[in-house]
């Protein structure tokens, strides 16, 4: 470990604050989600949380740093990516989001692939994104684990919101063909469901295996070895670790509601490329829709129906969504939510909602709105400023307030 990186570790371990000094952000326009808009609006923040929200007035606290911009609004949050474990260079080396020796790999954790220097994590930061939602790739039917990362920091431990949010399920057309040429399962959507479907089942009778063995209902010698996927798979059908399903065409997010509803899982949907196709189903599967992303390339029969309309159709049935940047395979492998929500706004969405899509929103459903997503007293100081409106392309972010610390200024 860097030495930096231990003494930070050292100083968080016995309880101090990353960031002891008071911050100050003034703006025009001060956007706190979470309520209107405040004219020469100012945000303190004292040792890394927010301690007030409102009307600027009187001078800042003495000693205090002091930003001035154009518009303040909360960090933003992406709420499904794989950047962290898939990089920007797109070579072998970095290649990370997905592994191919077999279509079940519930074993699998983004925190043990999230690479705390990748380039593309600074990237996103200086576009104000301040935790992500890593995942690992589109490739397998049972992708592995999530985890929610903060977009700076010296250690992915360090970084970690939380290590392990969520198990990736992936529909379409992706799973079925990662293993076509050696001819190895799933080679259909049928093939996908099942293979899900079974590996759920599994999970729930290992965890009931394991608690026959706990109360003494078999012999030691029969207690069901440690299995990390099945334990994992076991956690999702408990319901004490949520699924996530990637789903685009309309079919295939209508088999995700199915499976999730026939094991009474805990689950957000992700993608939803046609969502706007089947506003009944997902009123009444009432999930979050991790919608995205919005400037999708039609480069397959699941994306044809792609719509830059899809968010503000969803959001006008009624239907709670975050707006995500998605797996990205093409360089530099990253989209940036900030410009999603963007053609969303322009879209029909507008630029309230959008701005939630991409604050508090995916807080929401990612369940760590208590910390952030919004500009309130006693969350974690979380603050872009811009030279002008969000947006609009021509504007910039000028600084990044994380965690208390100014982590990017222009």
């Amino acid at each position: 470990m860097r030495p930096v990186a231990l003494a930070l570790g050292l100083w968080l371990a016995l309880g101090g604050a990353a960031n002891a000094e008071t911050v100050v952000i003034e703006a025009d326009i001060l956007h706190p989600v979470s309520g209107p808009a405040i004219a020469n609006g100012r945000v303190v923040v004292v040792d890394g949380l927010i301690r007030s929200v409102g009307p600027a007035s009187g001078a800042a606290p003495d000693g205090a740093r002091v930003l001035r911009g154009s518009v303040a609004t909360p960090g933003l949050v992406d709420a499904h990516t794989s950047v962290g474990v898939a990089g920007a260079y797109n070579v072998e080396a970095d290649r990370d989001e997905d592994e191919r020796s077999g279509p079940s790999q519930a074993a699998l954790r983004a925190l043990d692939a999230f690479n705390p220097d990748e380039p593309l994590l600074r990237h996103l930061l200086e576009h104000g994104v301040v935790v992500v939602q890593t995942s690992p790739g589109p490739a397998n039917a049972v992708a592995g684990q999530a985890g929610i990362f903060r977009t700076h920091g010296a250690t992915a431990d360090a970084m970690a919101v939380r290590p392990v949010s969520a198990l990736v399920f992936n529909l379409g057309e992706t799973p079925k063909q990662t293993y076509v040429k050696k001819k190895k399962a799933p080679l259909t959507r049928m093939g996908t469901a099942a293979l899900i479907r079974t590996a759920l089942l599994d999970g729930r009778e290992y965890a009931a295996g394991r608690a026959r063995a706990g109360r003494g209902g078999k012999a030691a010698g029969e207690t069901p070895e440690r299995d990390l996927g099945k334990e994992a798979l076991a956690r999702v059908a408990a319901g004490e670790l949520p699924a996530l399903f990637v789903a685009h065409r309309a079919d295939d997010i209508v088999t995700a509601i199915r499976i999730a509803r026939e094991f009474n899982l805990r689950f957000a949907l992700a993608g939803a490329t046609e969502g706007y196709l089947v506003l009944d189903a997902l009123r009444e599967a009432g999930t979050p829709i991790l919608v995205g992303p919005v400037m999708e390339r039609v480069g397959s029969p699941q994306t044809l129906n792609a719509s830059y309309e899809n968010p503000a159709r969803l959001a006008r049935a009624g239907l709670r969504i975050a707006i995500r940047s998605g797996y990205e395979g093409y360089v530099p492998r990253a989209r940036v939510v900030l410009f999603e929500a963007a053609v969303a706004a322009a879209n029909g969405l507008g630029f309230d909602a959008a701005l939630h899509a991409v604050t508090l929103g995916p807080a929401e459903a990612l369940g760590i709105e208590d910390r952030f997503g919004s500009l309130e007293p006693g969350k974690s100081g979380e603050v872009v400023l811009f030279d002008g409106d969000p947006f609009e392309y021509t504007s910039h972010v000028t600084a990044v307030v994380s965690d208390g610390s100014v982590v990017f200024e222009r």
